[in-house]
């Protein structure tokens, strides 16, 4: 009988599946391609239930519905790898603000309308990095893939691994327990092998690391132990990094991306290009930041905004050269800080950051697609149109090689997995 009831399930979700699959033929004056890095004209992209069919010029499909994307740049769905959806800070306030101010519940329930935000953005895949208490992220994403919410895809890290103050700093003794509510405290070489394998088996699929931004730093052979662990399950390994000295250990013990990396030296950009080792640059443009500290009302003096401005200038300059030496450079927003406009909007401008810095538009594009894919582990599935791979298509206002930021804002076409989200 439990045979007989499973064959008539099958064959239900089958029929169902078969009538419900939808057919599309979009119409596309042009195509970015980011396996070869370049702007395709007059292409057409044939979508059958969620996955692309073919990509070419005079395809026939009879019954499709016929999209015409003529006047739009159509891309593979955006991706942003570093994220934290279940987290939002006011500027001036410390991280831990907003644990003592919201419930687990209310994070989740908040996270829901950040999501639907990344994806009217265009943004189809979000690799999230913690800062979301013991695997709510896990609980989200388990949510999108039963579709009780409507959102992009996710990858996640679930609780960081740091060292003991975690990124919570100066804490009140009755307060520190906050630290352990919200990250993977490693204590020794054992506990950071240990603390892999549990975030494996509860589904993590990346690993993320502190390496240390207060007074304790995780040392090598702790760092070294977590990468080889990782590595043994096929989990990548990414690093929270912000200087030199913690940049260079995180290198040395094999990780496979540094996140933020502010003022890396050009000779860490040399090595990371030799290692093949990604970097997330987190920054956005001047005009992003300036429009965030207005809507936090924060209190900054005017030197202490030029000193932003001169560190976003400078950034521009150290991002360029990565993209010079070969380092994969990857976008990633990093936007959880409190905005009047919407989380997705927001995390979209590290892109124009990105197309400042090289000034071209297809290596932008490609930071925000392919090697974003490659970087979040989903480029078999995403980050690529052409044949086999997931629907995830955008397409944007107009030509976004001649103008490139007035192009991205203007989001026209939304399709994720084969569904759309936004068309008009």
């Amino acid at each position: 009988m439990k045979f007989v009831l499973a064959l008539l399930s099958l064959i239900i979700a089958a029929t169902t599946f078969a009538q419900t699959e939808k057919t599309y033929l979009l119409k596309v004056e042009k195509l970015y391609d980011s396996e070869s890095n370049s702007f395709l004209r007059n292409q057409e992209i044939l979508v059958k239930g969620k996955k692309i069919e073919k990509v070419g010029t005079n395809l026939q499909a009879e019954g499709a519905e016929v999209i015409n994307l003529k006047s739009c740049t159509v891309t593979p769905g955006l991706i942003d790898a570093h994220t934290h959806v279940l987290t939002i800070q006011k500027m001036d306030d410390p991280l831990e603000a907003d644990l003592f101010s919201h419930s687990d519940m209310e994070r989740s329930l908040r996270a829901v309308g950040i999501l639907r935000s990344y994806l009217d953005a265009g943004v189809t895949t979000v690799r999230d990095l913690g800062n979301s208490g013991m695997f709510l992220d896990l609980n989200l994403k388990r949510a999108l893939q039963k579709g009780w919410v409507v959102g992009p895809r996710m990858v996640i890290s679930g609780p960081i691994m740091s060292p003991e103050d975690g990124q919570f700093f100066n804490l009140p003794s009755h307060n520190r327990h906050v630290i352990e509510d919200e990250y993977r405290v490693i204590k020794n070489v054992e506990d950071a092998r240990q603390a892999v394998k549990d975030h494996i088996s509860k589904g993590a699929d990346v690993i993320k690391v502190v390496m240390g931004d207060g007074r304790i730093t995780l040392p090598l052979e702790e760092v070294q132990m977590i990468v080889k662990t990782a590595h043994s399950f096929g989990i990548k390994v990414t690093a929270h990094a912000t200087y030199d000295a913690v940049i260079d250990r995180a290198l040395e013990a094999g990780v496979d991306g540094i996140e933020h990396g502010y003022g890396v030296s050009d000779s860490l950009l040399d090595k990371m290009a030799k290692k093949k080792v990604y970097l997330v640059p987190t920054i956005s443009p001047n005009e992003t930041f300036q429009s965030l500290l207005t809507d936090n009302k924060a209190e900054w003096s005017e030197q202490q905004r030029k000193g932003l401005t001169d560190f976003i200038k400078r950034s521009e300059g150290i991002i360029k050269r990565a993209y010079e030496k070969g380092v994969m450079v990857v976008f990633g927003s990093d936007m959880y800080i409190y905005t009047k406009s919407t989380t997705g909007a927001a995390a979209k401008a590290t892109v124009e950051f990105l197309y400042n810095s090289c000034g071209k538009a297809n290596d932008a594009l490609r930071s925000a697609t392919k090697w974003a894919a490659i970087a979040a582990g989903v480029d078999r599935q995403t980050g690529v149109i052409k044949e086999k791979m997931n629907a995830d298509i955008v397409a944007f206002d107009g030509d976004l090689e001649k103008d490139f930021v007035k192009g991205l804002r203007k989001v026209r076409f939304v399709m994720h997995d084969g569904v759309i989200y936004l068309n008009q």
